[in-house]
C-alpha cells in the first residue's frame, strides 16, 4: 500500500515534467517565430516607407495635371466672361476674328469658334476660317464635343499647323447656348508656363503622415510651394536635394536628408515640375514600434493558449481535482477574474493553484496594459485625423477678398465629420463640410476616403453639382458596409460674390447678412453613397461685401444637455443674429474665428458639462469681395 501511495505522486510528477517542457518548447518555438516575423517586419519596413510616399507623389502628380487641364478649360470660360464669344449664331464672324487675332499675335494662343456643323467660322489665324474639323483627323477627339456628347475636351500636345517645330495643346468646350464649340490651342511654352503657376497650390496643407511633407519644384530647382510654404523660393540644394538635369526622374526614390532630418524621399518629373516626397526615418521607425507592441499582445495571446493545454494535461491525471480547477477556470475564462482557486489536497496542486492565481493576477495585469494600450492607439488614430484637415489659419494670406476658418472638436472615439477648403482657380475658392454616417475606425476611415474623393473630383474642373454625381458613383463602388456621407459644398467667386453650391443631404447653412441670420433657402438632394445613379443639381446664390456665411455639423444643433434637450437650430439663429454687436474679430483668424468661437461657448453653456455624443464641426466663411479688399 505505502508503494502505491509513493507511486501516484511520483508519476504525477513525471507528467508535470513532461508537461513542463513541452510547454518551453511551446513558449521557445512561439518566441523564435516572433522574432523571425520582427526581423523581417524591419525588412520590409523600409519598402513601405517608400510606397508610402510614392502613393502620396502619384496623387499630387495626377492633380497637377488636371490643374493644369481644368486651367486651359478655364480660359474658355473666361471668354464666356468678357463676351469675346458666347455664340456661333453671329452675323459678323469677322469681327470676332480681328478681336481673337490678339490672342494669336500676342499670348501665342489659336482660338476658332466653330458652328454646329462643325465649320470654323471666326479664328485668331485667318487660315482656319471655313475649314471642318470633320475633314481634319487630328480633330477627331473633339466631334464628341461638337455633337454634345461631354462637357470638354482635351488632346495629347501635336505639332502646330504653321510650324511643326511647335507644340500645342489643344482643348474645347460647348457654347453656352449649344450653337458650337469654342477651341483654344495654347504653345508649349505657355502651357507649361501655366502649369507652373498652377502647381504652386498643389501641395497646401498636405502631408505625408504626421511630420512628412511635399515640395514642389520648377526646372530652375527653385521650391514653389510646399506644406506651409516657409519653404517657398528657397533652392533644392538648399534643402540638401540633388537633381542632376540629365537624367528623367520618374518617382525616383532616395534616402537623403532633407532640411537636416534623415529622410525617404521620391522624386517625380512632370513636364518640368519635380515633385518631392519627403518622409522622416523616424516616423517609419515609430511606426515599426507599433508593430512590435502588436506582436507582444499575440505574446500574450500564446502564453494564454499554453496555459490551457498545460490545464487540459493535468486534468487528464488527476480528474477530481481538475474538475474543480477547470470549474474555476471556466469562471475565469467567462471573465470572472476575481475567481480563485482553491485545490489544496496535494503539494503539486496546491502549488498549481498558486501559480494559477497568479497568473490570472498577471493576466489582469496585461488586460489592463491592452486595454491602455487600446487607448492610446484611439487617440492616436483621433490625432491622425485631425491632422488630415487644413489646420494652418489664414490659408490663403495671399487673399484678402474673403476670411475663413473651421474647426472640428472630436468627440471620445475618431469620428465621421470633416471639412476642407482649397483653390479651384486663381479667383475661386472650394470649400465643404460633411459628416459620414458612421463612427470609430470604420467610420474614420471612410470618412478619409470620402474627403480625398471629393478633393480631388472637385479640383478636376468639375461643377459643384458634378463633382458630387461622380464622387457619389465612387463612393457606392464597394460600400458593403453601406455608410453614406452627408456633404455641402460651394464654390465661391471672391470676385463677383456669385456662390454656386450643391447639398447632399446636408444641415442649411447660415447666412449672416447685415447681422441678420436666416438659413439658406437650398435644395438638400440624397446624400452621397446613398444610391448609385443619383445627380445633383447646382444651385447658385450671390453675396455681397460683408456677407457671412456659416457652415456646421449635426454635432451643433443636437448637441443635449443632461435632461436630453437639443440645443436646436432656433437657438443658433438667434445667437447668430447679433446685429450691431458684432464679436470683436480674432487677431489671427479675423472675424470667421470670432464667430465659432462664439458658438461653441454658447453650445458649451447650454450642455452644462454633459457628455459629447457626436463631433463638432463648424466652417465660416466672410466674403469681402474686391472693393473691401481695396479698401483694406
Amino acid at each position: 500500500m505505502m508503494d502505491q501511495h509513493h507511486r501516484k505522486p511520483r508519476k504525477f510528477k513525471i507528467w508535470i515534467v513532461i508537461t513542463f517542457w513541452m510547454a518551453v518548447s511551446f513558449f521557445v518555438v512561439g518566441f523564435s517565430y516572433l522574432t523571425v516575423m520582427n526581423f523581417l517586419q524591419y525588412r520590409t519596413a523600409k519598402e513601405k516607407a517608400y510606397d508610402y510616399v510614392r502613393n502620396n507623389v502619384e496623387d499630387v502628380s495626377a492633380d497637377i495635371n488636371d490643374m493644369a487641364s481644368a486651367a486651359m478649360l478655364n480660359i474658355i470660360e473666361r471668354m464666356y466672361t468678357i463676351d469675346l464669344i458666347t455664340t456661333a449664331n453671329t452675323d459678323d464672324p469677322d469681327v470676332i476674328s480681328d478681336k481673337l487675332r490678339n490672342y494669336h499675335n500676342v499670348d501665342g494662343m489659336v482660338v476658332n469658334l466653330i458652328n454646329a456643323d462643325g465649320v470654323v467660322i471666326a479664328s485668331s489665324d485667318p487660315d482656319q476660317v471655313g475649314k471642318d474639323i470633320h475633314d481634319n483627323p487630328d480633330d477627331k477627339d473633339f466631334l464628341a464635343v461638337l455633337d454634345g456628347t461631354i462637357y470638354a475636351g482635351f488632346q495629347a500636345p501635336r505639332p502646330s499647323e504653321e510650324d511643326a517645330s511647335v507644340m500645342m495643346h489643344y482643348v474645347a468646350a460647348r457654347l453656352p447656348d449649344d450653337s458650337g464649340i469654342v477651341q483654344v490651342g495654347l504653345r508649349d511654352d505657355l502651357f507649361h508656363k501655366l502649369m507652373i503657376e498652377r502647381a504652386q497650390f498643389a501641395v497646401t496643407n498636405r502631408r505625408i503622415g504626421e511630420n512628412g511633407y511635399l515640395l514642389v519644384s520648377n526646372s530652375d530647382h527653385v521650391i514653389i510651394n510646399s506644406y506651409h510654404n516657409d519653404d517657398s523660393l528657397k533652392t533644392l540644394s538648399e534643402a540638401g536635394i540633388t537633381i542632376d538635369p540629365d537624367q528623367k526622374y520618374s518617382y525616383v526614390e532616395e534616402a537623403i536628408t532633407v532640411f537636416g532630418e534623415p529622410s525617404f524621399v521620391c522624386i517625380n518629373e512632370v513636364q518640368g515640375v519635380y515633385i518631392i516626397g519627403v518622409y522622416p526615418v523616424k516616423e517609419a521607425e515609430d511606426s515599426m514600434e507599433a508593430v512590435m507592441q502588436n506582436s507582444a499582445l499575440l505574446g500574450v495571446t500564446v502564453f494564454v493558449i499554453l496555459f490551457a493545454v498545460v490545464g487540459i494535461l493535468i486534468r487528464s491525471i488527476i480528474v477530481h481535482n481538475m474538475i474543480k480547477v477547470n470549474r474555476s477556470l471556466q469562471k475565469i475564462t467567462e471573465g470572472d477574474l476575481e475567481e480563485k482557486v482553491e485545490v489544496r489536497r496535494t503539494d503539486e496542486f496546491d502549488q498549481l493553484s498558486t501559480d494559477i492565481n497568479q497568473t490570472v493576477d498577471r493576466l489582469k495585469g496585461y488586460i489592463s496594459e491592452a486595454a491602455a494600450r487600446i487607448d492610446e492607439d484611439l487617440e492616436n488614430a483621433k490625432t491622425i485625423q485631425s491632422a488630415s484637415l487644413p489646420s494652418v489659419f489664414p490659408p490663403f494670406p495671399e487673399h484678402r477678398e474673403f476670411e475663413i476658418y473651421a474647426t472640428m472638436t472630436a468627440a471620445k472615439e475618431v469620428g465621421g465629420d470633416f471639412y476642407d477648403f482649397f483653390m479651384i482657380s486663381p479667383e475661386t475658392l472650394g470649400f465643404l463640410i460633411a459628416d459620414v454616417s458612421g463612427k470609430g475606425i470604420p467610420g474614420a476611415m471612410f470618412m478619409m476616403r470620402s474627403k480625398s474623393t471629393i478633393r480631388t473630383i472637385a479640383q478636376s474642373g468639375l461643377s459643384p453639382a458634378e463633382a458630387f454625381t461622380a464622387a457619389n458613383e465612387r463612393l457606392c463602388e464597394g460600400n458593403d458596409s453601406e455608410m453614406f456621407v452627408t456633404a455641402w459644398m460651394g464654390y465661391l467667386n471672391f470676385h463677383t460674390g456669385e456662390l454656386r453650391l450643391a447639398n447632399a443631404g446636408h444641415n442649411r447653412p447660415v447666412l449672416i447678412h447685415n447681422g441678420r441670420a436666416k438659413y439658406m433657402n437650398t435644395r438638400a438632394e440624397l446624400m452621397l453613397a446613398g444610391m448609385e445613379g443619383t445627380e445633383y443639381t447646382e444651385q447658385k446664390v450671390m453675396l455681397k461685401p460683408g456677407d457671412i456665411l456659416f457652415l456646421y455639423t449635426d454635432g451643433v444643433t443636437e448637441a443635449m444637455d443632461a435632461g436630453l434637450n437639443q440645443y436646436g437650430e432656433r437657438r443658433l439663429q438667434q445667437l447668430l443674429s447679433f446685429r450691431d454687436q458684432v464679436p470683436e474679430p480674432d487677431p489671427v483668424n479675423g472675424l470667421p474665428g470670432a464667430v465659432c468661437q462664439l458658438v461653441a461657448h454658447d453650445v458649451e453653456d447650454f450642455v452644462r458639462g454633459a457628455e459629447q455624443s457626436d463631433d463638432l464641426t463648424m466652417l465660416c466663411i466672410r466674403y469681402l469681395g474686391d472693393e473691401i479688399y481695396e479698401k483694406c
